[in-house]
């Protein structure tokens, strides 16, 4: 038997959730699905397709804060509210208490708020000092009501600004449409020079967004905790904040899974995952659990020696197993797969199925 732990993201391979998305729908209405929409498309294209620095995944949920304090938010009405709207990724409450009941460590690791992270942790009975979340404080900062009417006003010419929709898929600044740039403009004058100029703007200086080396950090700091090394790591990511936790994980000796990951992610890990079904990682972790690396990466040919340390996982721990992949997809691929195009495709299309149907469409 080896001694391994499970360091987890949490959105998709845990929860569905978009909580940024979710709170702006609910606390700033009317147009709070709008409003969100048109942020993360302004960070994407900053990102994306200018190639701007610091418009890292997360960015967008940073930027919405000033904004949800105005509409009276605190620390403990998001954490309520995350509690209350946990969607979890099918079989995924029972696949990470199975494998706490087994003695496995279980870690988290999120570009999200850490009050979702904490509430989705309370859930599963996984300590606190286990989960690294993007560090928010609503209530560290007072708003002045000359703000609130400013972040008030601001949040309508959001909501008023011409539709970014149009240039999210454009290849460089050169095509993206004059509409679409006057938008940019606007928006970079917000959120570079006008809140930064106002005293909630240091609610936007206090927050580090968990981003890849982060994630990374947070692996290392949890082998701190078990005295293991990261050949005993499993860890399941799904977008390309994880890359730089799975070259370190890999390097080490351990397994890295994109689980219905984005390209980014499929590419930078070492196991591929497209499931309908957490169970499919309670799996895995049995099979590393027993056999290490050779035995995950015998189940991904499926070799009879590898139908047959199946079979040889104990009726009590291959129970639950069975019963929480019977009937669901469980497609596993080796990150050299020559169909490695095709499977980034299945994998997105799984990922964004998944989510879709979890957020309402």
């Amino acid at each position: 038997m080896h001694a391994i732990q499970v360091n987890a993201a949490i959105e998709g391979p845990v929860v569905l959730n978009d909580i940024g998305f979710e709170l702006c729908r609910e606390f700033l209405s009317p147009g709070g699905d709008r409003f969100f929409r048109q942020i993360r498309l302004y960070v994407d294209i900053m990102g994306d397709v200018l190639q701007k620095p610091n418009y890292l995944p997360g960015t967008a949920a940073k930027f919405i804060l000033p904004f949800l304090k105005a509409a009276g938010l605190t620390n403990a009405r998001v954490q309520e509210f995350s509690r209350q709207n946990l969607k979890f990724m099918p079989g995924a409450r029972g696949v990470y208490r199975f494998l706490i009941h087994l003695g496995v460590p279980v870690f988290l690791v999120s570009t999200s708020y850490r009050p979702f992270a904490l509430a989705l942790a309370q859930e599963l009975k996984i300590a606190e000092d286990r989960v690294c979340a993007t560090n928010m404080d609503l209530d560290r900062h007072t708003l002045p009501e000359t703000e609130r009417a400013e972040l008030e006003r601001l949040r309508t010419a959001i909501l008023e600004a011409p539709d970014l929709a149009a240039g999210s898929a454009s290849a460089s600044a050169k095509t993206l449409p004059a509409k679409v740039k006057e938008t940019i403009d606007q928006f970079d004058r917000i959120f570079t020079e006008a809140i930064p100029a106002m005293g909630i703007g240091r609610l936007l200086e206090d927050v580090t967004i968990v981003g890849g080396a982060e994630k990374l950090s947070a692996v290392q700091e949890s082998l701190g905790q078990t005295k293991l090394a990261l050949e005993n790591v499993l860890y399941v990511g799904d977008n390309f904040t994880d890359a730089e936790a799975f070259e370190a994980v890999a390097g080490g000796g351990g397994v890295g899974i994109s689980f219905n990951g984005t390209p980014d992610a499929a590419a930078a890990a070492q196991v591929i995952v497209v499931s309908d079904s957490a169970w499919s990682v309670a799996l895995l972790s049995s099979i590393y659990r027993r056999w290490g690396k050779e035995g995950v990466y015998e189940l991904m040919t499926m070799t009879q020696a590898a139908q047959q340390k199946i079979l040889a996982i104990p009726a009590g721990e291959i129970e639950p197993l069975m019963t929480g992949l019977e009937g669901k997809l469980f497609n596993l691929y080796q990150a050299d797969t020559p169909k490695l195009a095709q499977v980034k495709e299945e994998s997105a299309a799984m990922r964004s199925r998944l989510r879709e149907a979890a957020m309402g469409g």
